[in-house]
Parts: structure tokens; C-alpha cells; sequence
């Protein structure tokens, strides 16, 4: 009990926070939806979705980036892709010529970013219901009550498929994005891609050496990785611009980093500078 109390009274808006738990206790959620920009959402009985209703905007960095970068036309990869937000804001903004795949594990969570996709009436987006990494055959996901959260274990979960980013079935030609947040599993995943990423142009991935180290390896291990196939890692300052990440880093936080291929043509399709260059 005291630990709950402690997370409401850390809340920026406590009362719409508990009222987001009674909503989803009561099932009532699921008649309300979160407008966004553009788009709208299903409040579902997810962590994600309590936290967008009390929040609306509280992943706006990553939406910002998305918007910013891409075009129309463009293919992307959304791997970890919840209910489903950036998928869809990636699917509005690379229009009818682009595709977005949205991969999520958990079958519960991946039936709700369906629902929203329904939602927004949106036929770009192809989602598929597995996990990613180095080898085909199933796997194990925990089922938190944080279910934003859920990561890959040996220690009980839900049984999902487990494929290789390189097994799946892609359009031709070159890979405008391939965002990746699974929870402290994102080197599998890569390790399991090497096709994927030689004609892929930007990877957004989430980095916490606390998260990588719960399955052996740490950022050094996965900016090694990304540089072994033609990328520069790169951090985005609060002021806006980008600093190449040196080899030796780790992320003392939880934060998102890029890779990119051609700083150049990174930097003009985002307008972003990179600092010392």
C-alpha cells in the first residue's frame, strides 16, 4: 500500500490517475478513446493506454522524432510496437505508397495495436504477433501487470512465436526506419537482422545498460555491433542537436539512441546538426 500511494502522490495528475485504475478495474475504459494528434486511441486496459489517457502527450519525443524524419513513401519496422502509437503516426506519415511492420509479442497487447489500426482505418500497417531474435521456435514473455514492460525470460511467462528479423517477409528496397524497443533485448534482435540491416538507413533503439546487462551484454556490445555494419551512433541533446556516441558509452538511463548510415542525409532530412562537425 505504501509503495501504490508513493506512485500516486509522484503523479503529475493523481486524481486522473486513479481514475484511469478504476476505469480499467471496471472495464468502462474500453468506451473512451485518446485523441492524439491526427489519430485517435482505444483505451484499452494497458499501461500504455492509462498512461497516454492521463498524458496525451507524454511520448512526444518519439513522435516528434518520427514525424520529423520520415517521408512518404518510406518502410519501417516497428519491433516493440505496444499499442501502437508510432506505428500508426509512421503509417500517416509515410502514406499509402509507404509500408509500416508492427511487431509486438504479447497476444493481448498485439490485439489491442490491431484494434487501434481498425480504429484509424489505416491499411499500410501489416502486424505480426511474434518475438524477435537470433534463432525460429518459441519463447517465453513475462505478463506483467506493467505490461509496457514485458521482456523476454526463462522463468515462466506467456509462450509466443520467436522468428528472425531476417525471416520476415519485407518489401523490396531500402529500409527508411527500423525503430526497436523489447525491454533490454534489442542486440538479439539485431544479431538476428544482418540482412535487414545492410539496406536499412536509421535505427531508433532503446538503450539502459541496466536493461542489456539482465541478458549479459551491455551498449558498448550493440554500438560495436551497429558500427560492424556501416553505422554512426548518434544522442540527441536537449537542445536539439546530435553528438556521435562514442564506442566506450553506456547508457546510465534509459534514453533513446539513433544509428544512422549517412550522417549527411540524416541531417538534411531532419534539419538537426550534429555538434563538432
Amino acid at each position: 500500500m505504501r509503495n501504490y500511494l508513493t506512485t500516486v502522490r509522484s503523479q503529475r495528475r493523481p486524481l486522473r490517475f486513479l481514475t484511469s485504475r478504476a476505469l480499467m478495474a471496471s472495464g468502462l475504459c474500453r468506451l473512451l478513446t485518446i485523441q492524439q494528434e491526427g489519430f485517435r486511441l482505444r483505451f484499452y486496459p494497458s499501461s500504455m493506454s492509462a498512461t497516454l489517457w492521463v498524458a496525451p502527450r507524454d511520448r512526444q519525443r518519439d513522435e516528434q522524432f518520427f514525424r520529423r524524419y520520415l517521408r512518404p513513401g518510406d518502410i519501417v519496422i516497428d519491433v516493440g510496437a505496444n499499442i501502437g502509437t508510432l506505428s500508426i503516426i509512421g503509417a500517416l506519415t509515410v502514406g499509402p505508397t509507404g509500408r509500416v511492420l508492427a511487431v509486438e509479442a504479447h497476444p493481448r497487447i498485439s490485439a489491442f495495436l490491431r484494434g487501434n489500426i481498425a480504429l484509424n482505418g489505416l491499411t499500410n500497417i501489416e502486424v505480426l504477433l511474434c518475438a524477435l531474435g537470433v534463432r525460429t521456435g518459441t519463447a517465453q514473455l513475462t505478463d506483467r501487470r506493467s505490461d509496457d514492460q514485458n521482456r523476454m525470460t526463462t522463468d515462466g511467462g506467456v509462450e509466443v512465436p520467436l522468428r528472425r528479423l531476417d525471416d520476415l517477409r519485407l518489401p523490396q528496397g531500402e529500409i527508411s526506419l527500423l525503430k526497436i524497443d523489447v525491454e533490454g533485448y534489442e542486440m538479439p534482435v539485431l544479431q538476428g537482422g544482418a540482412g535487414v540491416l545492410e539496406r536499412t538507413q536509421c535505427v531508433y533503439f532503446e538503450s539502459w545498460e541496466r536493461h542489456f546487462s539482465t541478458f549479459g551484454y551491455g551498449t558498448s556490445d550493440v554500438l560495436a555491433l551497429l558500427a560492424g555494419t556501416g553505422f554512426t551512433c548518434l544522442q540527441r541533446l536537449d537542445n536539439g542537436s546530435l553528438r556521435v556516441v562514442p564506442p566506450d558509452y553506456r547508457s546510465s538511463r534509459c534514453e533513446d539512441l539513433l544509428a544512422v548510415r549517412s550522417i549527411p542525409r540524416f541531417c538534411q532530412r531532419t534539419g538537426w546538426a550534429v555538434c563538432g562537425r
